[in-house]
């Protein structure tokens, strides 16, 4: 038998964050099932293993629950939008109302309006509060009689209520950040790593010196299974690639209309 285990490398610095933490979890739930004493891993190092994949799992629960918050916000702000336009967009027609009293309305609703029309173009920490430096225009006594006549009164009322929506969603992601204080991915990560290459050279150590209750079929056999979560994660990255690397070139790639026959 080999004095020396060979245990493939993987460039863990190139795995996107699931990858990174399925790699890790498989590997540490294969060394914590193994007799410690037989393959020379000490509990407390599986244990410190264990704590930094767990962490790696509760921030990439994090990550998606954030994910899911930004797109109630962007959801919430693409709703405002489309108030924003209706609503400016029936003042801006109104002026050509038939009826005069209508078209005056509608004529003195878009001079109070008009520096508002770019609302939409803001960014969405900003924007609202520009709608509510609008909406305060608008119920003031005259605009809102004006907004009345136009029939416009249910539109506002539903933009304040999307816009009052979008302002607490945001205040919440922000509280939350607040609150979770935690690593960011790019601290967690290599700390999980550096424990691993610790643990793999404890299990070459563990073989090399062969000193009873070392057991080498023992860690050959760990160290295979090692090996198959390894071949699969680098198989993984690699497809991943390569999927990555084929929507870039379609991309990229001329279409018919840029090259009329």
């Amino acid at each position: 038998m080999k004095r020396v285990i060979e245990i493939e490398k993987l460039g863990q610095y190139r795995l996107d964050n699931s990858l990174h933490t399925w790699f890790h979890d498989k590997v540490c739930e294969r060394i914590g099932a193994a007799d410690g004493e037989k393959i020379g891993v000490p509990q407390t190092m599986v244990e410190e293993y264990r704590a930094c994949v767990d962490e790696e799992f509760e921030m990439l629960k994090e990550v998606s629950g954030e994910e899911n918050e930004t797109k109630a916000i962007l959801k919430k702000d693409a709703e405002c939008d489309r108030l924003l336009s209706f609503i400016l967009g029936v003042i801006r027609i109104m002026r050509l109302s038939p009826r005069q009293e209508v078209a005056e309305d509608a004529q003195h609703l878009y001079v109070l309006t008009h520096d508002k029309k770019r609302i939409q173009s803001e960014g969405i920490g900003r924007k609202p509060a520009r709608i509510d430096s609008l909406l305060n225009d608008l119920k003031k006594p005259e605009p809102a009689a004006m907004i009345t006549r136009l029939g416009l009164d249910e539109a506002v009322g539903l933009l304040k209520q999307a816009n009052e929506d979008a302002s607490r969603l945001q205040r919440e992601r922000s509280n939350l950040r607040v609150r979770r204080k935690r690593p960011s991915m790019t601290q967690i990560r290599p700390k999980t790593d550096e424990v691993y290459h610790e643990v793999i050279l404890q299990l070459q150590y563990a073989y090399k010196n062969n000193v009873p209750p070392i057991d080498r079929e023992a860690i050959a056999e760990l160290v295979r299974h090692l090996n198959e979560h390894t071949a699969h994660a680098r198989m993984t990255y690699k497809k991943s690639l390569a999927q990555r690397r084929a929507r870039r070139r379609q991309k990229s790639a001329p279409t018919d209309a840029d090259n009329p026959v």
